[in-house]
């Protein structure tokens, strides 16, 4: 007989969750925040572009859409300076060794 599962075994494997460090969380989270708010902007910019191929001509549609669109635009360029200052930012104050390098913040242990 196979054993399928280990219940009683520690789950450690999972390596989503598991940081050693503050830095490293921050700057995933950082990066996950960043990715998101760049996919939904570019969703947001597809939905506009649609709505002005659909409009059929109609001004306040159009208009409509390409408002959409000059919005996501501006998020985007909105995103990409917010992570460049960020990384500027974290390089200048000594958290990264490089302006892409991973973070180096340390928490002392009791």
């Amino acid at each position: 007989m196979t054993q399928l599962t280990n219940i009683g075994r520690q789950v450690t494997s999972f390596k989503f969750f598991k940081f050693r460090s503050l830095g490293q969380f921050l700057g995933n989270f950082i990066q996950v925040a960043i990715g998101l708010g760049a996919l939904m902007s570019l969703v947001w910019l597809i939905w506009g572009a649609i709505e002005f191929i659909t409009s059929g001509g109609n001004q306040d549609r159009t208009k409509t859409a390409k408002d959409n669109m000059t919005s996501s635009i501006i998020g985007l360029a909105i995103l990409a300076a917010v992570w460049a200052i960020w990384r500027l930012v974290l390089y200048f104050i000594g958290l990264s060794t490089t302006a892409s390098g991973p973070l180096k913040i340390k928490i002392p242990s009791p």
